[in-house]
């Protein structure tokens, strides 16, 4: 899904995945109730070079993808709010500010681990085996988002102490050219570092899935993954302004039995997780309404229309909060573990 200065995209987060001889999935979740098996522990990068060798391949393949995944998920969404918060207040976000706004709203600063990240992706990238092609993007990517953070924060302080005041926005037209310069590098390498992860860790948990399937049957940990994998699915039908509305209702109905299914067996195994499940359901009505609206060709009201413009993801009926609740899945699904 590609991302624009404006408008801006909605950011799927990443599902972490437990790991099961071969796991991971791109869009943020992991192993929901109960694991499928114990999550890999993260080794630290900075192994010896004998101690990498001593290790289990696919160790090393869940270590990536577990650093990669969760340092897209921290900064990557963030970022892009940042940039939201600026663009919204400009007549022309790729012109910059002009001196003449109605109001004057910065931007919002970033606080993401980008040394952490840095420090961590640069040294699994370099470990054996290769993953392709993530480890050649996620270097650049975490340079791009240290060149964005820096550009940002400089930005936040001049209009956080309203310098545009005394300069007649100046430094403020300085700072928006280094901030399209390092915005150019940061979107396509976000695109493709997005696009790299989801490619593999899709790949990896359906490989997981049909593990948990051969090992334990279609158990609630089954359930919990096949979800969030044909959520997913939903995501990319639903996306479109049009759309088949019989078949995409046909889907969701369909996810909606999964989950009741769900219920069933963690009542079974006498097990809770309330708060997934919870999520699941006001992930399947936030799908529901976007099918209606639709199929019932729907128009926004007066309200509606105002908050397409500035909170989309609280309209019912609309991909924002189709995304939104889609999120909010998610994280209780990685929380489960």
């Amino acid at each position: 899904m590609k991302r624009k200065l404006l408008p801006i995209a909605i950011g799927c987060a990443l599902l972490l995945v437990g790991v099961v001889g071969c796991d991971d999935n791109k869009e943020v979740e992991k192993n929901a109730v109960p694991p499928a098996a114990p999550v890999a522990q993260p080794v630290s990068p900075v192994a010896s070079e004998h101690k990498q060798q001593q290790r289990d391949p696919e160790s090393i393949i869940n270590e990536k993808m577990s650093i990669y995944i969760e340092c897209y998920n921290d900064m990557d969404s963030t970022i892009y709010t940042s940039i939201k918060s600026y663009s919204v207040w400009l007549a022309d976000p790729r012109t910059g500010p002009t001196g003449k706004e109605e109001f004057v709203n910065g931007i919002l600063d970033i606080n993401v681990p980008y040394n952490k990240c840095q420090k961590n992706i640069t040294a699994v990238s370099a470990l054996k085996p290769e993953l392709e092609p993530i480890d050649k993007l996620a270097v650049p990517y975490i340079n791009s988002v240290i060149d964005m953070k820096k550009i940002i924060s400089k930005m936040n302080k001049y209009y956080q102490q309203q310098d545009y005041k005394d300069d007649n926005f100046a430094q403020g037209k300085v700072l928006h050219k280094e901030f399209l310069q390092a915005l150019a590098v940061f979107e396509p390498a976000s695109e493709a570092y997005s696009a790299a992860i989801h490619e593999v860790n899709n790949r990896r948990q359906e490989q997981q899935l049909r593990k948990i399937e051969e090992r334990e049957g279609k158990s609630a940990n089954y359930y919990s993954l096949s979800i969030m994998l044909n959520s997913k699915k939903i995501n990319q039908m639903l996306e479109p302004d049009k759309f088949d509305t019989d078949s995409a209702m046909a889907q969701v109905k369909a996810l909606g039995e999964q989950i009741e299914q769900l219920k069933l067996k963690l009542a079974e195994a006498q097990m809770s997780n309330t708060t997934f499940v919870d999520a699941a359901e006001q992930y399947l009505l936030a799908a529901k309404n976007r099918v209606r609206r639709a199929r019932d060709n729907t128009p926004l009201d007066d309200g509606e229309a105002v908050l397409m413009r500035n909170a989309p993801q609280m309209v019912e009926g609309s991909f924002a909060k189709l995304m939104s609740s889609y999120n909010s899945m998610v994280t209780w699904f990685n929380a489960s573990n």
